[in-house]
């Protein structure tokens, strides 16, 4: 993949990217489900072992975020999705227009539907899924512990 809308490029992810991947990881652990830093080297073996399908986000001509991908259901056309964004570029719509670029360019690839996971805590999160026309289907109670508590996620839902 290679497609650009505006000053926002998706591409697929390669190894040259592993650092600033590691680096917006760790920024984001708060937000994600397994919130465990790797270090560099574990980075690079996940990377070579899984060959993910992952797409690297640039904007500006600096690697901003990346998108990941799990859970290609090839048979129903249904796809998991999430987005990690550098808090440097936070708050300008970037991962709107990156969503929205890759949820097109999915459509166009065949698939009909999008699934994600959002920490219910997350309303910043919540809310652009919202904008973007996910739709809640399902909590996850407890779903992740954080120091003495648990948080609920959100399972939400999207028609291409």
């Amino acid at each position: 993949m290679n497609i650009k809308t505006g000053n926002i490029i998706l591409r697929d992810l390669d190894k040259s990217d592993l650092p600033k991947l590691k680096e917006i990881r760790d920024l984001c652990l708060d937000y994600l489900d397994t919130p465990i830093s790797f270090s560099l080297e574990e980075t690079i073996s996940w990377f070579e072992n899984t060959k993910p399908k992952w797409y690297t986000i640039e904007i500006h001509d600096k690697v901003a975020g990346y998108i990941r991908t799990s859970d290609y259901d090839e048979n129903n056309k249904s796809l998991y999705v999430g987005l990690d964004l550098h808090e440097m570029f936070r708050g300008y719509g970037y991962a709107f227009q990156s969503y929205q670029l890759f949820l097109n360019w999915a459509k166009l690839k065949g698939y009909l539907t999008a699934y994600l996971k959002v920490q219910i805590s997350n309303i910043r999160a919540y809310n652009l899924y919202r904008k973007l026309g996910f739709l809640p289907i399902g909590i996850i109670p407890d779903a992740i512990i954080k120091g003495d508590t648990t948080v609920d996620s959100v399972i939400m839902y999207k028609k291409l």
